[in-house]
């Protein structure tokens, strides 16, 4: 994540939706970097990387800081190539893993609460799974971000968000961590495993016209 008290901005990492390239781009612009996925950082900053919105007004209050002072950023993506890359991230990253078949993998995820499994400090994958609603909502239903932004959109929404932040211009959107598929995305999906994510994804899949292109 990025906070900037002096730019009044929080910026939540999303797993899977572009947050290396946007971490790198406020860099400049933030006092707290946070670059680990403990769970505690340190007694007087405790954030992690992929901390939820949720958890983080918490922390802001136990701090006597004011969240709603802030403008709360997240970033998306296709829940379709979300999923592929997160699973192919994983068995990347931990190649000693029996691999799974791609839709029985998905089919054991949920898209809240323990979503993609892990272990306490691999929080990329638990939340990888999470559907965009349930990671930045809190538990009345409220809303905790005031911007999304569609990684598919980076090109032209990042220079309108600097703006908004009334941040330098920037003339060069970063793209980092740009992973290869073994093959295409459809490849992944049968019409059985299209229905589930239909289901599990409806809310983003609607607000933010995706789908299995």
């Amino acid at each position: 994540m990025r906070i900037s008290h002096k730019h009044k901005f929080i910026f939540f990492c999303n797993p899977k939706t572009g947050s290396d390239s946007f971490r790198e781009m406020l860099n400049p612009y933030s006092e707290i970097k946070v670059n680990n996925n403990s769970k505690i950082q340190g007694e007087k900053y405790p954030f992690y990387t992929h901390i939820s919105p949720i958890e983080t007004k918490k922390t802001f209050k136990n701090l006597g800081w004011h969240y709603d002072d802030y403008y709360k950023v997240v970033c998306t993506r296709n829940p379709y190539n979300k999923l592929v890359s997160l699973y192919e991230m994983i068995y990347k990253r931990y190649p000693n893993f029996l691999k799974p078949d791609f839709k029985k993998w998905v089919i054991n995820t949920k898209n809240n609460k323990s979503g993609g499994g892990g272990k306490d400090h691999q929080r990329w994958r638990k939340y990888g799974t999470y559907a965009l609603e349930n990671f930045i909502k809190d538990e009345s239903g409220k809303f905790l971000v005031d911007k999304v932004i569609r990684l598919e959109d980076f090109d032209k929404e990042v220079p309108k968000l600097f703006k908004h932040l009334k941040l330098p211009e920037i003339r060069d959107v970063i793209k980092k961590n740009v992973g290869n598929k073994r093959k295409e995305t459809q490849e992944y999906f049968d019409k059985e495993l299209v229905s589930i994510i239909k289901k599990r994804y409806s809310w983003e899949l609607k607000e933010f016209s995706y789908d299995l292109l």
